[in-house]
């Protein structure tokens, strides 16, 4: 490796940051944190340094090693952010906030093996962020939209997303398919939008609002799709909700939709909820976690539902093969916040007196994960898989998900963060007894009880392997595993669903 660090002050910088992009961007992040880290070294001003410090903390993130001094980095930005604030600068203040909030929500913290601090204790987390009188102004309100009335069933739904539309495009389909008109906008497919949807970009234009009321301009070539809707339905509450939230000139009643993931984002704490009508949450813990850690979200009003996701379980129902009633399977596996170690702690339990019992991995093999943690998690879970031999098998990905489950008995929930877990969801429908494990980074906001039957979940792989011996006379024809069917096919597939959807949507 090669540091390019510049010696002139005045570039040190823009110089050093130009530099670790560009080993950024080849995926070298190790590398680029060791050019910020000695730029952060040779800085001589309190501005510089801090700057410096930020953008090496993010860095060292990205490569999956949380800074030893993070939370210095984190007090030094926000303290930098009032004070430019005081001095009427609003765009490097937003610059510092944007930082810390970056910081501090970085996946890294919350998406890896250690638990989430936002999660384990959002108290705590919000304590520095507390004491800055610019984050005080971030979140102001001060010209709430006038919530418009409806006065009929929704007729024309302009979609707003930003980059996966892994659940508009068939919402999409059968909303037509019911006489409805609806257009879709890829926010993150507009060249004019996207660079207004960066973290940076969307924390000075909130702060700007929250300082006088002043909302950015819708652009002119969305104006005339904004206007012909009735309704404007955000899919995922994450950079277009907030863009949307905050932006003049949409007058319609705004509908979002938040998941698992963005629970973990700065953007629900970004939302100007006063301009969101309505909310709809996945599960009962994520509008839990949504309420405590961006409590504006009450205080605005806004209405709020719980919905689960569209998922066709019906078609799940096929006989089992033989074999089934000794097989376990998780799917989606191949992250660390899926824990599949606990799955093999359940295999080890239950083979301790029966070797039949075995455990299918559904998914890629090659990890999904970035953290260095995570690396040395999946090198632990490789060894362990390589010494179960065929007791363990790996099957990679599949589009014929109801035909990989003829051989499933036992469907296993191992994740320490969900949101519905809708692969554990089809599991249940296709006949295989749930073993739900009690989700450590929910446990205190309801966990997996709060929504599935209780009976479902456990604490521990003991008690996991105990729940499925006790399924007589094997898992897959046991009681539990028929009561536990339909239930879920009665209360949570979309045939049942979607009229409380389609009413929380288009409803008056």
């Amino acid at each position: 490796m090669h540091l390019l660090v510049p010696t002139r002050a005045d570039v040190l910088v823009d110089s050093s940051r130009q530099v670790a992009q560009l080993y950024a961007d080849r995926g070298h992040h190790e590398d680029a944190a060791a050019v910020l880290r000695s730029a952060e070294a040779q800085a001589k001003g309190a501005e510089a340094r801090i700057e410096l410090a930020t953008a090496r903390a993010l860095a060292e993130l990205e490569a999956g090693v949380v800074p030893e001094d993070l939370d210095r980095v984190v007090e030094d930005a926000l303290t930098e952010a009032d004070r430019y604030l005081d001095g009427g600068e609003v765009g490097p203040s937003a610059a510092r906030l944007a930082g810390a909030l970056a910081v501090c929500y970085h996946p890294a913290r919350h998406f890896g093996t250690a638990p989430s601090p936002l999660l384990s204790d959002h108290r705590t987390f919000f304590e520095p962020f507390e004491r800055s009188s610019a984050f005080e102004a971030l979140l102001e309100d001060p010209r709430p939209r006038p919530r418009p009335h409806r006065e009929a069933r929704t007729e024309r739904l302009l979609v707003l997303g930003y980059d996966n539309r892994h659940f508009i495009e068939p919402l999409a389909a059968e909303l037509r398919a019911a006489g409805v008109e609806v257009r879709v906008l890829d926010l993150a497919a507009d060249a004019g939008v996207r660079p207004l949807l960066s973290l940076r970009a969307l924390v000075e234009a909130r702060l700007r609002y929250g300082l006088d009321g002043t909302r950015p301009p819708l652009p002119e070539h969305l104006a005339e799709d904004v206007a012909w809707a009735e309704v404007i339905f955000v899919e995922w509450g994450h950079r277009a909700q907030v863009w949307a939230s905050l932006v003049r000139g949409i007058e319609a009643p705004m509908v979002t939709r938040l998941h698992r993931y963005e629970v973990a984002t700065p953007m629900p704490l970004l939302t100007v909820w006063s301009s969101v009508e309505r909310a709809v949450f996945v599960a009962p813990t994520i509008r839990a976690v949504v309420e405590a850690t961006a409590p504006a979200i009450t205080r605005a009003g806004t209405e709020v539902h719980v919905v689960p996701n569209r998922l066709e379980l019906a078609r799940c129902e096929r006989e089992k093969l033989p074999g089934a009633e000794y097989t376990l399977a998780l799917v989606g596996w191949n992250k660390a916040v899926k824990d599949p170690a606990w799955a093999l702690d359940v295999l080890a339990a239950l083979r301790v007196t029966d070797d039949r019992w075995r455990l299918l991995l559904v998914g890629e093999q090659k990890p999904a994960d970035s953290l260095e943690e995570s690396f040395e998690y999946h090198e632990d879970l490789t060894r362990r898989i390589v010494k179960l031999r065929d007791a363990v098998e790996v099957t990679g990905f599949t589009d014929d998900v109801p035909a990989l489950l003829q051989q499933v008995g036992v469907i296993l929930s191992t994740s320490r963060f969900e949101g519905t877990h809708e692969a554990l969801l089809e599991g249940v429908a296709s006949g295989a007894l749930p073993v739900v494990r009690n989700w450590p980074a929910l446990r205190s906001w309801g966990g997996p009880a709060s929504f599935y039957p209780p009976e479902w979940v456990v604490d521990s792989p003991q008690a996991a392997a105990a729940r499925i011996l006790a399924a007589k006379p094997s898992p897959p024809t046991s009681s539990a595993a028929r009561s536990a069917q339909r239930w879920v096919l009665e209360t949570m597939d979309w045939d049942v669903v979607r009229p409380t959807f389609d009413a929380v949507l288009l409803d008056p």
